[in-house]
C-alpha cells in the first residue's frame, strides 16, 4: 500500500519531452538562453506582466525582488508572521528587518486594518518617508503573502501603500495564474515572487521567477540574478548567480503549457474537500468573489487544537496529513523584531490542516482520506 502524501510532482508527458528535448540540445545551464526566454514569455502571458525574471528559487525571487525595489540597509518590511520563513529570511538577507502583523479573522491572509492603524501611530512623516517612532527605522515596504492562493484585498494594499509611500512585493509563491478582479497581479504590486519548487501547484522541480510592470525593477533584477554582469567580464553593480537553468526552464515552461489541465484538477479536488469540511467538526475558508486562483494547499481548520495522536495514526496509515507553518513570531531567531498582537494567528495556527493535494489523488485514495478523518474526528 502505496504513502499518500501532501504533495507529489506530477509531470505530463509533454512535459517530460521539452525536457528531453532540452538535454539533447545540451541546454542544461543558466546560459541556456533559447528555453530561458520561453519559460520567460509564457509566464508573462500567463500572469499578464510586461517583464520577468526566473531564478533559482522563490527565495531568491524574494530576495532580489526586495533589492531591486530599493530596500536598504535598516528599513523596515511589513509581513504577516504566518508565513514561511523564507519571506522573513529574504527580508533579512536585503539588510532590512521584518515588522510582524496578524491574520484576518476569517482569512489567512495580513490584517489589513491592523496595518493601517498601526502606521497611523506608529510612525512619523520625515522628507518622502514614514518612519516607526520608536526604532526610527524607515518604514519601505509591505509583502503581504497570498497564503494557500488565498490573496488579501489588493485594492486596499494599494490603497495604503500610496498613503504611506510603500513599495508592494507580494509573495506570491504559490500563486502562479491567479488574477484579481480578472486583472494581472502586477497591476496591484511592483513586484510579485512567485516559486516553482518541486511541491508547487506548477513544478519546475525548482526555481522562481519575478514580474514586474516597471521597467527600471525589471532591469535591477536582471542585474542582481547574473552577477551584475553589463559585459563578459564587467560587473556595473552587486549581484549573485540566481538565474534558473536550462533544466528547470524546460520543465516550467513544459507545465505552464498544461496550466488549464491542471487547474481544472486542483479545483475538482478542492470541491471534494469544501465537501468533507461540512463535517461539523472542521471549518473551511472559501476565495472571495473577486479572486481567481487556484488553491495550492487543500486544508481544514478545526475548531480545536489537533492532538499529536492524530498525526501519529495518519503515518500509521500511511497517509501524510501535517499541520502547517509555525508562526515567525515563534521562531526562536526572531523573537527580538517588531511584533504586533497576534489575537488571530495565535488562535488559528495550531487548527490547520493541510491535506494530500497531489494530482494524482484518485477516487480510492480520497476515499482513504475522508474515512480516516471521520474516524479519528475525536483527536480534533
Amino acid at each position: 500500500m502505496r504513502n499518500i502524501n501532501i504533495l507529489e510532482p506530477n509531470l505530463f508527458f509533454k512535459s517530460k519531452k521539452k525536457l528531453i528535448d532540452t538535454l539533447r540540445k545540451n541546454q542544461i545551464s543558466t546560459a541556456s538562453k533559447s528555453i530561458i526566454k520561453k519559460f520567460e514569455k509564457k509566464i508573462s502571458q500567463l500572469d499578464g506582466s510586461k517583464y520577468v525574471v526566473p531564478t533559482n528559487s522563490g527565495s531568491s525571487a524574494l530576495y532580489v525582488g526586495f533589492k531591486a525595489v530599493g530596500v536598504e540597509k535598516n528599513d523596515l518590511i511589513i509581513m504577516p508572521s504566518y508565513t514561511f520563513v523564507a519571506t522573513a529570511n529574504a527580508c533579512l538577507l536585503s539588510g532590512a528587518f521584518p515588522w510582524f502583523f496578524d491574520l484576518e479573522k476569517k482569512k489567512l491572509t495580513i490584517d489589513l486594518d491592523q496595518v493601517e492603524n498601526k502606521l497611523k501611530l506608529m510612525s512619523f512623516k520625515k522628507g518622502k518617508f514614514f518612519y516607526h517612532k520608536k526604532t526610527k527605522q524607515r518604514i519601505f515596504a509591505i509583502c503581504p503573502v497570498y497564503t494557500l492562493g488565498f490573496l488579501p484585498d489588493l485594492i486596499k494594499v494599494k490603497r495604503i501603500a500610496k498613503k504611506f509611500n510603500l513599495k508592494i512585493i507580494a509573495d506570491a509563491a504559490c500563486a502562479i495564474g491567479a488574477k484579481y478582479n480578472k486583472k494581472s497581479l502586477a497591476l496591484y504590486n511592483d513586484v510579485v515572487c512567485y516559486s516553482f519548487n518541486g511541491n508547487k501547484s506548477l513544478t519546475a522541480g525548482g526555481g522562481g521567477a519575478i514580474s514586474t510592470n516597471n521597467k527600471v525593477i525589471y532591469k535591477n533584477s536582471f542585474l542582481l540574478t547574473t552577477n551584475g554582469k553589463s559585459d563578459q567580464y564587467f560587473h556595473k553593480s552587486f549581484g549573485l548567480n540566481l538565474r534558473i537553468t536550462g533544466i528547470h526552464a524546460a520543465l516550467g515552461y513544459g507545465e505552464l503549457n498544461e496550466f488549464k489541465k491542471i487547474q481544472m484538477k486542483k479545483n475538482r479536488l478542492r470541491k471534494k474537500y469544501i465537501n468533507t469540511s461540512q463535517i461539523n467538526y472542521f471549518e473551511t475558508y472559501f476565495l472571495d468573489k473577486n479572486i481567481n486562483s487556484m488553491i495550492w494547499l487543500n486544508f481544514l481548520i478545526s475548531k480545536k487544537n489537533i492532538k499529536s495522536i492524530f498525526f501519529k495514526n495518519a503515518k500509521r496509515n500511511k497517509l501524510n496529513l501535517a499541520p502547517f507553518w509555525t508562526p515567525m513570531h515563534l521562531q526562536p531567531f526572531l523573537k527580538n523584531e517588531l511584533i504586533e498582537k497576534m489575537k488571530n494567528t495565535n488562535f488559528v495556527w495550531k487548527k490547520i490542516l493541510v491535506l494530500p493535494s497531489s494530482l494524482n489523488i484518485n477516487s480510492n485514495d480520497f476515499k482513504k482520506i475522508e474515512k480516516f478523518l471521520i474516524k479519528n474526528s475525536k483527536f480534533l
